[in-house]
């Protein structure tokens, strides 16, 4: 299902253009079971390879807006990731490496639990996006960063162990784009990548995707049974790091909301997530 020529991939550019620009601007952060591709260019694996130069796919989304086939929203969201951002990481990795590679600014150190290797986890969003990771060797940019990004930050899971696995996984691992992607935005293991780190708890998911509903564990609740590991962790890494992160103008409403919790509870938050991270293959 991949581009491996510059003609498939042409094609495939023109599909994307055609078929699923128009509503990329709208739906490009959203998740949802059994639609692993939704309205995503899946062009970054030619792009990479180098079977699509960056130029005609912004040509091409151009003449789209231009031509009123496509709204200014899908147009500038998509040439903002090409244009944007991809040239950005390529900046960063040839400025940064190779010292980025063993970036670790969080010292972080648990190993990555197998269920990374097979999908087989209790938490339903982590099971979807792993699962077609596996299966389609692909995973949108927001399932890469809020989901197995975001969980190995909170778990604190070793970051090279994280980085190798997203440079096994996926078909459009290119290391100057994935190390980037991978140790500086979704680890945030480098400082110098993003102005804050990129963390979550469950409500962000359920609010983003469907996957809460059929998942086991209620991403409202924070401790005790049946809470979702993603919120867990999340308070409780905001409580590890609390005084790293209180000069930081971007972190200041999640530090507002931590005080908010009593100190029982965040004992309680504090004492589960140290339980979690211990057996991260029980998840």
């Amino acid at each position: 299902g991949w581009p491996v020529t510059p003609e498939q991939a042409h094609a495939a550019l023109d599909d994307f253009i055609a078929h699923r620009l128009p509503e990329f601007g709208r739906w490009q952060d959203a998740m949802w079971s059994g639609q692993p591709f939704l309205w995503h260019s899946l062009l970054s694996t030619a792009l990479n390879l180098k079977l699509l130069d960056p130029r005609t796919v912004i040509a091409a989304t151009v003449a789209a807006y231009e031509s009123g086939r496509v709204p200014l929203a899908a147009a500038e969201g998509f040439i903002r990731q090409i244009l944007g951002w991809r040239e950005f990481v390529r900046g960063v990795y040839g400025r940064q490496m190779p010292a980025l590679a063993e970036a670790n600014q969080y010292a972080h150190a648990t190993p990555l639990p197998a269920w990374f290797w097979t999908g087989r986890t209790g938490a339903a969003c982590l099971a979807a996006a792993i699962g077609q990771t596996l299966e389609h060797g692909y995973a949108h940019h927001i399932q890469r960063l809020m989901v197995t990004g975001n969980f190995a930050l909170l778990a604190g899971i070793a970051p090279r162990q994280v980085a190798d696995w997203y440079l096994a996984v996926y078909v459009d691992a290119v290391a100057w784009v994935e190390e980037p992607n991978t140790l500086g935005m979704a680890l945030n293991a480098w400082p110098g990548m993003t102005s804050k780190p990129y963390c979550a708890s469950g409500a962000y998911i359920d609010r983003m995707s469907d996957y809460c509903r059929s998942c086991r564990y209620s991403p409202k609740t924070r401790v005790g049974p049946g809470s979702c590991p993603f919120t867990t962790l999340y308070w409780d890494f905001l409580a590890r790091h609390r005084d790293r992160f209180a000069a930081n103008p971007r972190m200041a409403m999640p530090l507002k909301n931590l005080d908010r919790l009593g100190d029982t509870e965040l004992t309680a938050i504090r004492h589960q997530a140290t339980s979690l991270r211990a057996d991260l293959d029980g998840v």
